[in-house]
């Protein structure tokens, strides 16, 4: 039997009540404490709250062969401090409503907002949809109407000055112009070797002899078009006009592309994972529009529709989510995104090859909000080029904050080089074959829309209604696919085409060869060169640079002008070829050739440096 305990003194009582009144401040600083050190411990680019400023440079990491995802940690659900009134006010957070107590801690999450735009501590109500509005938009006037991640909206063009005009993007704000015209009154002409269309509300001109081509009528639809009578570089031992194919067997990769010649597409070219790297966009207090558990449903999203049941899906994966402290671009205007394409912190993330997704609060075009954007690849889409003029080999997707759940897979799919399924391109050059008719040397489906042959005919949701289950009523009787990620009906989509599959694979080939050429000091190259280590990538030339220390040569991006084309500077031209001045006539994209160089009289020419095709150089326009 033991003794009872003998009564506590008066100092033990004293100690005991202010242990009793201390110890929940105290654990709590140990537990602050001990979340601080493993902070520390973390590498810097996952601590940072706000990475530097784009204005900082930057320089290239080395390469990474097997990135882990980025880890991007939700903010925790923390209890009140003792003494602080719990839930005092709402807060708007990493685009969501969180109760904040009274010392100022966020504790736990008030309301998710989703795709709603949170406004003064609440989720602002979801879209109301866009009652009659069609998803295109239209111009009422100079009041550009339309929708935007299901949310109407109205914008005044004439109240600023502008006039609105209808894109294949929707209606958009330009300033007055000379030019101006209405494709439905204006459609292609020619004016001499000249195609003269209205594009985009603007009336342009394109020099057919720069695709070596020349202005006619389309075998197809009889509409005035650029027509080449041949293909800019013939085979040696090939007779037909339309050209003939390449039957060289080589290594099955993946590429899109039946490169063994055994009928069947990438059977056995195993692609490596699409890699993404999210830019999360927030002000000097490190908030946005976005949470953590948004981005990752956005990311889910995307392993949806790039997993096929085919041999043609895409493994889409993150390997970086970053958050940038860059407050001007929480409205992202279109105009700029050239400059933010070839900023550092977007282009110079990492040495290997990676797609920049940029999330942000909102995006305009002319003017105008859109849900999202995305750069093409190298001006082209569906196979042909869409965009004249030498582009920057970088590129990104931005979606806005009020998009549609499938806005990031269509922009996607955009970068990776595939069309609107209702798109529109008066400027496409249409091989032909002069000496029978002038037969197309391309099926008639390549010149609808998107230039994929198994999406049908989409005009557009201006002139198609969408009915129950997403059933499609088109004023000509066209029967489209709703249900196609590049299509406008954006409440139907439901996946893309095994063509558009194989386009976003060739399209994946040839960025991965590009992107090494445009990291560090680039692909040294040998104008004329075909081995490997001298010659450019697919789809590159090489090309003359001046430089601090002297001219150097470097792989670059092609141009649109084939070889034989009129050119007005090296940049413009493709396939290898050089621009070459003459005294008395156009400069035109010459190769440079040798013996071997297919359907072309290689010749020395004074004045320049290398062998060249007298062919090209002397080129027929008539």
């Amino acid at each position: 039997m033991t003794s009872p305990p003998a009564p506590p003194s008066r100092l033990r009582r004293v100690v005991r009540g202010l242990w009793g009144w201390l110890w929940r401040p105290l654990l709590v600083l140990l537990v602050a404490g001990a979340l601080g050190w493993w902070m520390l411990g973390l590498p810097s680019r996952e601590r940072a709250e706000r990475p530097a400023p784009i204005s900082e440079p930057t320089t290239a990491r080395a390469p990474e062969p097997s990135p882990a995802p980025r880890v991007w940690r939700p903010r925790p659900v923390v209890e009140p401090a003792p003494g602080c009134m719990p839930r005092a006010e709402r807060r708007c957070i990493d685009g969501d409503a969180w109760w904040v107590d009274g010392c100022g801690v966020p504790n736990e999450v008030a309301q998710e907002c989703g795709a709603a735009p949170c406004r003064a501590g609440a989720c602002e109500p979801g879209p109301p949809g866009c009652g009659d509005v069609p998803i295109l938009g239209r111009c009422d006037e100079d009041v550009a109407v339309g929708c935007a991640g299901g949310r109407p909206f109205s914008v005044d063009c004439g109240a600023r000055g502008q006039r609105c005009v209808t894109t294949e993007e929707g209606p958009v704000c330009k300033p007055p112009s000379e030019h101006a015209c209405v494709p439905a009154f204006e459609p292609p002409r020619c004016d001499g070797n000249e195609l003269v269309a209205c594009v985009e509300g603007e009336r342009q001109r394109l020099d057919c002899r720069s695709r070596g081509a020349i202005c006619g009528r389309s075998p197809h639809g009889g509409a005035a078009a650029c027509l080449q009578p041949r293909p800019p570089v013939m085979p040696d031992g090939c007779d037909d006009p339309c050209g003939c194919p390449d039957d060289t067997r080589r290594d099955e990769i993946c590429n899109g592309l039946d490169d063994d010649a055994d009928g069947f597409v990438d059977e056995s070219g195993q692609c490596p994972p699409l890699d993404l790297v999210v830019f999360v966009i927030v002000d000097e207090d490190g908030q946005g529009s976005y949470a953590f558990e948004e981005v990752q449903a956005e990311l889910a999203r995307l392993h949806h529709w790039f997993s096929r049941d085919d041999d043609f899906g895409l493994e889409v994966r993150a390997v970086d989510v970053i958050r940038v402290a860059e407050p001007s671009w929480l409205e992202l205007d279109g105009n700029d995104l050239s400059a933010i394409v070839r900023s550092r912190t977007i282009s110079e993330h990492r040495d290997e090859f990676y797609v920049p997704v940029v999330l942000t609060d909102r995006i305009f075009v002319d003017g105008v909000p859109r849900p999202g954007l995305s750069t093409v690849p190298n001006g082209s889409c569906g196979g042909q080029r869409r965009i004249a003029g030498p582009q920057s080999g970088h590129g990104l997707v931005a979606v806005a904050k009020e998009r549609w759940d499938t806005t990031l897979a269509h922009e996607l799919g955009h970068f990776m080089g595939l069309c609107h399924t209702h798109a529109d391109h008066p400027q496409e050059v249409i091989p032909v074959d002069s000496e029978a008719g002038g037969r197309m040397c391309m099926e008639a489906c390549v010149l609808d829309g998107d230039g994929l042959c198994d999406t049908p005919p989409d005009p557009g949701p201006e002139t198609c209604l969408v009915g129950p289950e997403c059933a499609l009523v088109c004023a000509d009787g066209s029967q489209p696919d709703p249900g196609n990620v590049m299509g406008y009906y954006p409440e139907c989509r439901r996946g893309f085409s095994a063509e558009q599959a194989k386009l976003m694979r060739r399209t994946f080939a040839l960025r991965r060869q590009w992107h090494r050429c445009l990291v560090g000091d680039g692909c040294p190259c040998e104008i004329g060169a075909t081995t490997d280590g001298e010659a450019c990538p697919e789809a590159m030339s090489c090309r003359r640079f001046a430089g601090d220390d002297g001219p150097y040569q470097r792989c670059a991006l092609d141009g649109p002008v084939v070889p034989g084309g009129v050119c007005t500077g090296g940049l413009d031209c493709s396939l290898g070829a050089q621009c070459i001045g003459q005294p008395d006539a156009d400069s035109r994209c010459v190769r440079p050739c040798d013996d071997d160089t297919p359907g072309c009289r290689c010749a020395e020419v004074s004045g320049v440096s290398h062998p060249i095709c007298v062919d090209d150089l002397q080129r027929d326009d008539g």
